[in-house]
């Protein structure tokens, strides 16, 4: 079979400019002329096996960089903005935005951008206009500082290797037993800090899960916590407490500018931190390949909760001893996504709610029970799920229990290392569920599930008949 040809000719382009070269230069350290550089920017000629070991050696960048395609997350915000009433009559194809994203990717992201605001001020206009009509003052909506922050631990894949590393020389210095973290901590706190640990009732606690009383220099928790999670709520509190210039350190090398959104930043790189102290990256990953991510047995042999797992799995992404590449979803029940982490290349919709046919949204009805599922979506990628109802502390009633969904997944090529693949045939596509990334995105023609027609199709309507499916639409 002839090699397939690689033509990257805006990638190579913008390479040149960003290292501050001219044609001519570059030319002469590749070994090519000037013109047939030109050409192979213009998509004239192929990038050649010869040229990118060369543009490996000489510029020393790594080259998936060029023979990568667009994320899906990237495919379907472009996807979304398309299918807007505003721009939907130009007749964007999923093809002109494949190659917007792979030729002109910072265009791309400045259309993605552009789109999202637009919606937040529809959005916040339609807030606006309802509270006026009711009388009821005008207050700030928006949630663009949280969306900044998942944006900003979604270009890191949920992995920062200066808080690996700082938790694991805290706990080698702070001498913590790890065979007792909890009391380990606490003791840690008392003598070095001088802070007091607190268990508190839940009235006193007046809705809150942890606080900290700089002043009295006390830590309480909520006595609705688990075991798990006040151990966890302590190791937040000491990487606020010994991690101070990290977590400057890094919140000045972003360019978040609202108070609120560097807030919220911190305050995931300490839950990062937490997370890290709490499962050692080493041993995390140790207990899921001996165990082979068997989440119950790995659950009890760390001494955490099911939901502090699934998003410490999706963080063991250390070049050279990787985990298997999983990404998480929490979501209510309403459907509303509460967190996601390392979903960078699975595309699923933000807005306008997500596919019926995947198993986490029912996973309500077989309450601790963990269902797996392999799906696959409308451009052919194929991912395992595990999805599993949790309950969690209401901090106001202790009579209730909140219900959440968690899904845990990763591509189909990894799911080999799960136990729970044993008795699947990960080869055999024919048994996927297929699944749509929301309703008004999907175009799948037979689906009983649909809530809504596809936006970039055309309803119809035949009254001399009744189809099976809820809408009927050109294909």
């Amino acid at each position: 079979m002839a090699e397939k040809k690689l033509f990257a000719g805006a990638r190579l382009k913008r390479l040149r400019k960003d290292l501050g070269l001219t044609q001519v230069k570059m030319a002469a350290d590749l070994g090519v002329s000037a013109s047939y550089l030109n050409l192979m920017e213009r998509n004239q000629r192929p990038v050649s096996a010869r040229v990118l070991i060369r543009l490996a050696e000489t510029f020393e960048f790594d080259l998936k960089t060029f023979v990568s395609t667009p994320d899906q997350g990237t495919l379907l915000s472009l996807r979304d903005a398309a299918a807007d009433p505003a721009i939907e009559d130009i007749g964007l194809d999923v093809q002109d935005l494949k190659e917007l994203a792979d030729a002109h990717p910072r265009a791309a992201q400045a259309l993605i951008q552009l789109h999202q605001s637009y919606r937040g001020t529809a959005s916040d206009l339609a807030t606006l206009a309802d509270r006026f009509d009711d009388r009821q003052g005008v207050s700030e909506t928006s949630e663009q500082p949280l969306q900044q922050v998942r944006n900003l631990l979604q270009e890191h894949g949920n992995y920062f290797p200066e808080l690996e590393e700082a938790a694991e020389v805290f706990a080698e210095e702070a001498h913590l037993d790890r065979a007792d973290m909890t009391a380990g901590m606490q003791a840690y706190l008392l003598q070095v800090h001088g802070v007091r640990t607190r268990v508190l009732p839940l009235d006193v606690m007046r809705g809150n899960l942890r606080r900290y009383d700089r002043h009295s220099r006390r830590l309480m928790l909520n006595e609705l916590l688990e075991p798990s999670a006040r151990q966890f709520q302590m190791a937040v509190q000491i990487a606020f407490l010994e991690q101070r210039d990290l977590l400057d350190q890094m919140e000045l090398e972003t360019a978040l500018t609202s108070k609120v959104a560097r807030r919220l930043y911190r305050l995931a790189l300490a839950n990062y931190f937490a997370a890290a102290l709490v499962m050692p990256y080493d041993k995390t990953l140790a207990a899921a390949q001996s165990l082979r991510y068997d989440l119950e047995s790995m659950r009890r042999r760390l001494g955490v909760s099911l939901e502090q797992l699934c998003h410490r799995l999706t963080s063991l992404r250390c070049p050279g001893t990787r985990g298997v590449d999983f990404f998480m979803l929490r979501a209510d029940l309403a459907g509303n996504i509460t967190k996601r982490f390392g979903a960078k290349n699975f595309a699923y919709a933000k807005t306008g709610g997500s596919c019926a046919r995947l198993s986490m949204w029912h996973a309500n009805e077989r309450s601790g029970e963990i269902i797996p599922q392999m799906i696959t979506l409308g451009d052919g990628a194929r991912y395992f799920t595990l999805s599993c109802a949790i309950r969690m502390a209401n901090e106001e009633d202790p009579r209730i229990r909140v219900q959440r969904i968690i899904m845990l997944a990763c591509p189909a090529e990894e799911a080999e290392q799960l136990v729970y693949t044993d008795a699947w045939d990960l080869g055999a596509s024919n048994t996927d569920t297929h699944v749509g990334l929301s309703c008004r995105l999907c175009e799948r023609q037979s689906c009983a599930e649909r809530a809504f027609p596809p936006l970039q199709k055309r309803l119809y309507a035949d009254e001399t008949k009744r189809a099976s499916m809820p809408f009927s639409f050109n294909k």
